[in-house]
């Protein structure tokens, strides 16, 4: 547990041509099980509690929270790594969250409270 990758995002839906609907808060790891597996668990408890009243995006088909994709920079991470969307670029009620000092600081909070939980198991 000496190197972790946590590659910070923001979703879209659309072309920017538009506001639209789509909203909420993700977690990805790398298809199958993984060692980033208990870090994007760790992260979806801490998003849970930062977020309230917010979406969590979940994709519980195979057992847990997190979505799987075989986005190269998780593929090819020798550490556990995990790629977070953090709401809607063109959602306005996201951006406006995005914007506030309290989203700000809520992002960074389920980050750093996930990782300190990752540190501890």
């Amino acid at each position: 547990k000496n190197v972790v990758l946590i590659s910070i995002h923001v979703n879209a839906a659309g072309d920017g041509s538009k506001w639209l609907n789509a909203t909420g808060w993700s977690c990805y790891t790398c298809k199958g099980q993984t060692l980033a597996d208990n870090l994007a668990e760790c992260l979806y408890e801490s998003a849970i509690k930062n977020f309230p009243n917010k979406r969590i995006r979940t994709d519980s088909s195979d057992g847990d929270f997190d979505w799987e994709e075989q986005f190269y920079i998780l593929r090819n991470s020798w550490c556990p790594a995990v790629l977070t969307e953090n709401f809607f670029m063109d959602n306005k009620i996201d951006v406006e969250f995005l914007n506030s000092r309290i989203g700000k600081d809520a992002i960074v909070f389920a980050h750093v409270e996930g990782i300190i939980e990752w540190l501890s198991i």
